[in-house]
């Protein structure tokens, strides 16, 4: 059987009109191509749809039945050209993302809630993936976009810059130093130093060895956590610190007090990567979005405030 669109919407037109005139008016055509592409359909379909009356046509019980389904098929095929319209301008598609770290705390929720109220139609999925799988990631096509703080450069990959965030020392709320609403770098030097994440090279470990080095202050490594929630719960098991990032001293730990860092002026970025050409349309609508949104701005409306964050247990 090979039905045609164009006799789907003559049919429905005149079923619903009553009347070839007055479809072929509401049409914008003359009557003679529609009387013939219904009496090409009634032949196709080996059934009368319609009686003749003195005003115009009535559906028989076949061209009840066939309107019902018509009506859907065309409702059907509309739907299917708006959502592929939809899908081409980034509005209807899914968008998958990889995060590293403690981007996930603060970066990437509140993102995800500024794309959301864009474009609520595109499904989103969020896996957790080291900084290298990711790269590998992009290149086989499973992700669009990932997310963390330190990335090497790799020809064809676009690294952008979204945030930097203040650092803090997370210090167990029953010492002293925990106490106070702000230390120095070289009040730590006195407690050995928790280092996170273990792997995934250059890192925010690096980055807490050259904030030390810089200052010219001595300090101990205790150990190279696996990542910041295995470094916080070792610093509240005893007498030990670490450095975090904003995004974490937001978030409340067991016995834990995270203080600003009186002389230090070294920001954590918060970055994205995705292949530079990648032209998908659901990506491009993404970076649009991050690119319109401060983050700092999002983060003040959600309540943030400044100042030092006191853990549970304080």
């Amino acid at each position: 059987m090979d039905l045609e669109f164009r006799q789907l919407k003559y049919f429905i037109a005149v079923a619903e009109e009553g009347n070839i005139g007055r479809a072929a008016q509401r049409l914008n055509i003359s009557q003679p191509p529609i009387s013939r592409q219904i009496q090409a359909l009634e032949h196709e379909l080996g059934a009368a749809l319609f009686i003749r009356t003195p005003k115009g046509v009535d559906l028989t019980e076949a061209g009840r039945v066939f309107y019902a389904d018509a009506q859907k098929v065309l409702s059907q095929a509309k739907n299917a050209v708006d959502r592929t319209r939809a899908a081409e301008r980034g509005e209807l598609g899914r968008l998958d993302i990889a995060f590293f770290g403690s981007t996930v705390y603060q970066t990437v929720p509140l993102l995800l809630r500024a794309f959301h109220r864009a474009q609520p139609q595109i499904e989103v999925s969020l896996t957790r993936m080291g900084k290298a799988d990711q790269v590998n990631a992009l290149r086989d096509g499973r992700i669009h976009i990932g997310f963390g703080r330190y990335y090497n450069q790799a020809s064809g990959l676009a690294i952008e810059l979204i945030s930097r965030e203040p650092l803090y020392a997370a210090i167990p709320a029953d010492l002293a130093l925990g106490t106070q609403d702000e230390v120095r770098l070289a009040d730590l030097a006195h407690l050995p130093v928790v280092l996170f994440p273990a792997g995934d090279r250059p890192s925010f470990a690096d980055e807490i060895i050259s904030l030390f080095r810089g200052a010219k202050v001595e300090f101990e490594v205790d150990s190279i956590a696996t990542d910041s929630t295995a470094a916080l719960a070792l610093v509240a098991s005893g007498t030990r610190c670490t450095i975090v990032p904003e995004a974490i001293a937001k978030l409340q730990f067991p016995a834990l007090n995270c203080v600003p860092i009186k002389d230090c002026r070294t920001l954590a970025p918060s970055s994205c990567i995705y292949l530079e050409d990648d032209q998908r349309p659901v990506l491009k609508e993404f970076l649009k979005v991050l690119r319109s949104v401060s983050l700092s701005a999002a983060a003040n409306a959600e309540g943030a405030s400044p100042g030092g964050f006191k853990g549970i247990g304080a």
